[in-house]
């Protein structure tokens, strides 16, 4: 893997980024403003499945670079 997903930072701006969103929904919903509370509730779930999309993929290199990492310790104590 040339380049790692660090998404500790962008996932923290996206969680505030939905929170936000998804409490101008709220807001819009409960003064019956109905389209412009499902549009921001769409965006705000579209932000949650993109940073769970975005974490399941750096799950995933975090659990490859760790075998790798425990067959590299492993030939060096062979050695």
């Amino acid at each position: 893997m040339k380049h790692k997903l660090n998404m500790l930072e962008p996932g923290v701006k996206m969680l505030a980024a939905f929170g936000i969103i998804a409490a101008i929904a709220l807001v819009f919903y409960l003064v019956r403003w109905e389209i412009p509370a499902y549009i921001f509730a769409g965006i705000a779930g579209l932000i949650l499945i993109v940073l769970t999309v975005l974490l399941i993929i750096e799950a995933h290199q975090d659990k490859v670079l760790n075998e790798r990492a425990i067959k590299e310790n492993k030939k060096k104590h062979i050695d």
